[in-house]
Formats: structure tokens, C-alpha cells, sequence
């Protein structure tokens, strides 16, 4: 064995011996052989199993425990049972511990992979844990009216066809929050328009919707909401014109379905400066089909609508009942021709018929309405701002000639969103 060897194993030794020294004598580090085995064992050893079951009973008898803490215990006792991970979820929702919720349908999705209710409860409350959004336009828009009066044709028109410029603004608001467990939608408008030839036609209209949104199925959205609004004319007296309100049903697809929206509204609408023949109560049921066009891109809108006026009974102001009910069509066809150009025809059908339309009289009167036209939408031509340019032919066929006549129409409308 060599000296270097010789001289290595002496130094290790002396170390060792003098740190265990130090160790053993030392006051403050002083350690019992018997207190090494006691920590060793309480390394080594698993801690003691909770007792949930009792932690619940306790919970239970314990009047300030709330029922969300025993839900939570029974939960964390069997994390796999559906029905507990149900409650756990409802209970989150309710307290408003949405991105709880929706870790708990997560994993149900996982322990129930074949039920969809899971992902709809998912995409729910992942729709309602978004933050509020409002939306702001407004519309700045002019026409011009071959026949704005809707004078009726003659041979020799005593009133005079006289064409009519009108300029018009629309604010609209559009809201959606969360409140308590629902997301709600507000939507606000207010229009104005004026006339040239007739300020006693200018109109005002402020109206409100305001309703829940609710997930109906995997396919389809509700809003259910209440409706106002009321009318003034002419702008210099702002005359009561009439006011409405009622309720509106929205349904909205969600998927790729051709039925895209569905709508139903009853209301009742009041007529402040005319007899009880002409308020009414008003139903309406309309919808929206989209299909795709003749080439990629372009679009086919389908809009039927039915409407029944129930006029009340009695005459008008003009001696005539407005009572009527009303089918009708649109259709529109949107194609691609630039990069920030659609272009497209337009075509509005509508058969309306007045029931007893003078009560107790022989007068008769049922009108075919056609509206053929061109429009285009030119995107940020100018920033941020839609240009919607119209031109438009419209014919009224009535049985009352007094009520037939027809009108061109050019108008040009600037769309600014907020």
C-alpha cells in the first residue's frame, strides 16, 4: 500500500470521528437514538385516512353549516358519482362559481361520455362566463321618392306624383350581460327621419327589447323578451302618434341548419288620435332561410312572414275597419363582384286582405303588393363605414283604386359601428 493511500485513510478517519463528536456534544443538536427511530417512522408512515362521513354528519347537526359545504363533502367522499358531481356543478352555477361548473361537466364528460347534456351545459356557461359586450351603430341615410305620398294612379293626378327627399338616423344599442344566473340582451333604437315637402310626416321612433338569452337545445337559442315603443310625428309639435307593447320570441341557430332565425311577436298597439277601429292587437311570426348562391360565396336569404291585425271593432277615423291579415315573401340574392363589393336583386311579395274593411257596408278591399330592386354594399370604401346603396320600383295593386298606385325609390345609407 502506497504512503499517498496510507496518508488518505488517516485524514478520513480523523474527520469523521471529529464531526460525530460535535454532533453528540453539541447541547443544541443533540438527537436520541430513540428520537431518529420516532422520525424515520413518522416520515415513512401514511398519514391517517379523513373521515368524511363524519365531517359530514358533524356538518349536518351544525346549524351554520351551510347546505354548499355538506354538497362539497359528499362530493370530495365520492368524486366519481354522477349524481354528486351534478349537484356540485348546480351548486357552483348557482353561487356563481362559474369556471367551477364547468370543471365539474368537464369531468362528467369523462365519466358519462355518451350524454351530450354535458357539452351543451359546457358551451352554456362558457357563453355566460364571457364578459359584457355592447354594441353601438348608427345610421345616416337619404331617399328620394318618386311618389313619397303614395298618391293613388290617375289618369289626371289632381294631387300631383310629386317626388319626396327624406333623410333619416337611427341609433341602436345593443347589450348582452350576465345577471344572476342568465345572460340578458337589451337592445335599444331610436329613429328620426324628415321630409322635405310634408314635415307633418316626419316621424320619431324610441324603441326597447329586453329578455334572457337561454340555450334550448344543442341547436337552437330563445329570447323570450318584452317590448316597447312609441311615435311621434311632425317636428315642430312632436304629436303622440301611438305607442306599443307586447312580448317577442326569438329563436337563433346555432348550427349549420338553412333556418337561420325564427321569430314571433304579439302586441297591442294604440292609436292616440284615432277611434278604437284602428288599435289593434297584432300578431307576426316571421323567419330567415340562408342558402348558398349559384357560386361559392354568394348568398340566397328566403324571409316568409305572416301577420294578423285585429283591429278592434267599430270604424276608424276614415270611416273604414283596419282589421287584415297579411302573407308575404323577401328574397335576396348577395353576390362577391370586388373584394369590398356585393352586389345583388331584391324582390318583396306581399298579399294583404281586409276583413269586414267597412262594417255594415259593401266595400271590399285586398291589395297585392310587389317591390322589385338592386342593392350594393361597399365595405370601407370610406374606414370603418358600409355604404348601402338601394334602388327600388314599387307596385300596389288594390281593389280600392284609390289605394293603387307605384314609386321609385334611390336611397343611400352610411353604417358606423362603435
Amino acid at each position: 500500500m502506497t504512503a499517498y493511500c496510507i496518508l488518505l485513510r488517516i485524514f478520513t478517519f480523523v474527520v469523521t470521528v471529529t464531526a460525530m463528536t460535535v454532533i453528540i456534544q453539541s447541547t443544541g443538536n443533540a438527537v436520541a437514538p430513540t428520537d431518529i427511530k420516532k422520525t424515520l417512522k413518522t416520515r415513512i408512515t401514511p398519514k391517517s385516512k379523513v373521515d368524511i362521513s363524519s365531517m359530514i354528519q358533524t356538518c349536518i347537526r351544525d346549524t351554520e353549516c351551510s347546505n354548499s359545504r355538506v354538497i362539497f363533502l359528499r362530493f370530495l367522499e365520492n368524486p366519481a358519482d354522477l349524481q354528486l358531481n351534478i349537484l356540485y356543478a348546480k351548486d357552483a352555477e348557482k353561487r356563481g362559481k362559474i369556471d367551477t361548473a364547468i370543471a365539474t361537466y368537464q369531468r362528467m364528460k369523462f365519466l358519462d361520455p355518451n350524454n351530450n347534456r354535458w357539452k351543451e351545459n359546457i358551451d352554456r356557461l362558457s357563453d355566460l362566463s364571457q364578459p359584457p359586450k355592447t354594441n353601438i351603430a348608427a345610421v345616416l341615410g337619404f331617399r328620394i321618392d318618386s311618389n313619397g305620398a303614395l298618391n293613388s294612379d290617375r289618369d289626371v293626378d289632381i294631387d300631383g306624383n310629386r317626388a319626396e327627399h327624406n333623410g333619416s338616423i337611427v341609433l341602436t344599442l345593443d347589450d348582452e350581460r350576465k345577471m344572476g344566473s342568465l345572460k340578458y340582451q337589451t337592445t335599444g333604437q331610436i329613429y328620426a327621419d324628415s321630409n322635405h315637402n310634408d314635415r307633418s310626416s316626419d316621424l320619431i321612433l324610441a324603441a326597447l327589447q329586453f329578455g334572457p338569452l337561454l340555450n334550448i337545445s344543442k341547436s337552437w337559442k330563445l329570447r323570450p323578451a318584452l317590448l316597447f315603443d312609441r311615435l311621434a310625428t311632425d317636428r315642430q309639435k312632436r304629436e303622440s302618434f301611438s305607442y306599443s307593447a307586447g312580448t317577442l320570441f326569438n329563436f337563433y341557430n346555432l348550427d349549420g341548419n338553412p333556418l337561420r332565425t325564427t321569430n314571433i311577436s304579439l302586441y297591442y298597439v294604440n292609436f292616440w288620435n284615432e277611434t278604437p277601429g284602428k288599435d289593434a292587437w297584432v300578431f307576426t311570426s316571421s323567419g330567415e332561410l340562408e342558402y348558398q348562391g349559384l357560386k361559392p360565396g354568394d348568398k340566397l336569404n328566403l324571409s316568409p312572414h305572416i301577420t294578423f291585425n285585429g283591429a278592434r271593432g267599430g270604424k276608424g277615423s276614415d270611416g273604414f275597419r283596419d282589421q287584415y291579415y297579411e302573407i308575404g315573401l323577401a328574397i335576396e340574392y348577395n353576390s362577391e363582384v370586388l373584394e369590398n363589393l356585393e352586389m345583388g336583386p331584391t324582390f318583396f311579395y306581399y298579399y294583404r286582405n281586409y276583413t269586414d274593411f267597412e262594417p255594415g257596408g259593401s266595400t271590399k278591399r285586398n291589395d297585392h303588393n310587389f317591390n322589385i330592386g338592386l342593392q350594393a354594399t361597399v365595405i370601407n370604401i370610406i374606414p370603418n363605414i358600409i355604404i348601402l346603396a338601394t334602388y327600388s320600383f314599387e307596385r300596389n295593386k288594390s281593389k280600392l283604386a284609390t289605394e293603387t298606385y307605384r314609386n321609385h325609390s334611390i336611397g343611400i345609407s352610411f353604417v358606423k359601428a362603435f
